[in-house]
This record gives C-alpha cells, structure tokens and sequence, in this order.
C-alpha cells in the first residue's frame, strides 16, 4: 500500500508540473495575442479617441500606421483655424512628428514642421526640416517659398542671396502667386536692389489679374519706388495700399499668415495699416 502511494504521489507531481507548464504556456499565448489583437487595433482606438472624445495626445501615443489621422491631428492645430480647428503648436509638431516617424517621405510632413519651427524662431531646425522636405518631396517646390522665409528672417551673411534665389525660382514654379513676388521684392529691397523690386511687383501685375487689389504688393511697390526717389509715384502706390488695407478683415489677415496665431491677427493687421502710413508720410515730405 505504501509503494502505491509513493507512486500516486510522484503522478500527481508529474501531473502538476504539466499543468504548470501548460499554464505558463497558455498564459504566455494568450498575452502574446492580446498583445497582437491591440496593435492591430491601435490607429481604430486612436481614431475612436480622436474623431468622438478628441483627445489628440492620447490619440497620437496610440497611432501605429495611420499616417493620416496623425497629418488630420496636426492641420487641425496648425492650418485649421477656420474651419473649425484650433492653435496649438506644441500638438501640431507631435503630430507631424509622428507622421513622418512613420513614414519619413510623406508629403507635407517635414514642409509642416519647417513651418512650425520658422513660426517659433528655430531657424536651424526650420532648415533641417525643409531641406529633408525637398529631399523625400523634390516635385514640391513650395518648400522654396518657405526655405525663402527662413533665410530672409535669419539674415545671416550669405542669407539674402539664398533667399533671392528661392523666391525667384518660386514664381517661376508658381507665377499665379501673389506671395512669391511680394517677398521676392522685400528681399531685393533688403538689399537695396530697388529696380529689381520694382520690376518683382511689376511682374506680379502683370501675371496676377486681381493683384490690382493686392495691398501687400502695393506697398512694396511704394517701398521700392521711395529708395528709388520716386516720391510722386511712390505716394500714390502706398495711398493705394491704404486704401485696400483698411477694407481687410482680421479673417483676411489669418488667410494670409496661416501659420501664425490667430489671435495676433488684429494686432498684424494694424502694425500693417501703421507701417503703410508711415511710408505715405515719408513720400509726401
């Protein structure tokens, strides 16, 4: 009887290492498949948690491959403003982030963070940024406008001419573009190529139907033609500039500076109408 139970005991021992083991096994199985079962789920539960609770933090941790929820994310907080979105930087630039974490060629991607960097005063980053943009990008030639931006704000030595030469390549690619001749003219006049600014605008009436009621272009035109000493002409162009200034709005404003606050909108928009005074001042002495 002893021997039987001896025996008993060492099956039931087997036995429970078995189950154990099993145990473990199954265990380990199960967490394993949960595991796949939520990164297969993971861009619809950060969809979920952005389209009905709109938590863009939580949503983005959660985004797996879903390049476009996470480019959706950050237009909203970047380029949304009046359609409905919000300003937030700081979640825009985890947004792009995350999108070009996942996919380093997309689209848009580094163009949107090199804006968000030039808004913030980080040039050098803004240059890495725009650079990587028309690397994966080269047919997106709008990153000239940009890289333009950047050099004529940083205005180290060399910088003016780099901005040159985007902005020209710019209208090139882009003549219908109101913006490219503008700022192509307030570099030229940065560096006191007046008849060159000049003839920038001259083009943009020339290409652009409506720039007739440009305001902007007004107004490098009178800058251009007032270090020129066209002083007749120059008054005429900046009372014109007025004139067209005092009809925007603050929603005109933002259309034309996206990726700055809109908030400061209304305080743009007179330092703009202040700044074109001052110049119709200076050409009517």
């Amino acid at each position: 009887m002893e021997y039987i139970v001896i025996v008993i005991k060492k099956k039931l021992n087997s036995l429970s290492k078995v189950l154990i083991q099993n145990f473990w096994a199954v265990g380990f199985l199960v967490i394993v498949s949960l595991i796949l079962i939520f990164v297969a789920k993971q861009d619809t539960l950060a969809k979920l948690l952005w389209q009905k609770y709109r938590l863009p933090k939580t949503a983005l941790l959660l985004v797996n491959r879903d390049t476009d929820l996470a480019m959706f994310i950050g237009n909203y907080y970047f380029n949304g403003v009046i359609g409905g979105g919000k300003y937030d930087l700081n979640i825009a630039e985890k947004a792009y982030k995350k999108a070009v974490l996942i996919n380093p060629k997309i689209l848009w991607g580094h163009y949107q963070l090199a804006r968000i960097y030039f808004v913030k005063g980080d040039y050098k980053q803004a240059l890495e940024e725009i650079a990587k943009e028309l690397e994966a990008n080269p047919e997106n030639l709008r990153s000239l406008y940009v890289r333009g931006l950047i050099y004529g704000y940083r205005n180290q030595a060399g910088d003016l001419e780099k901005a040159e030469a985007d902005f020209l390549r710019f209208t090139l690619w882009a003549p219908k573009e109101w913006a490219g001749y503008n700022d192509l003219a307030w570099i030229l006049s940065k560096q006191g190529k007046y008849k060159e600014a000049k003839e920038a605008i001259n083009a943009a009436f020339r290409e652009i139907k409506e720039s007739e009621n440009n305001p902007w272009l007004w107004n490098a035109l009178g800058v251009a033609e007032l270090n020129l000493k066209e002083y007749k002409n120059a008054a005429i162009s900046f009372e014109k500039a007025k004139q067209l200034a005092e009809k925007l709005t603050n929603e005109d404003w933002f259309h034309s500076y996206p990726g700055n606050n809109p908030v400061s909108a209304e305080e743009g928009l007179s330092a703009f109408i202040a700044a074109i005074e001052k110049n119709l001042r200076r050409a009517s002495q």
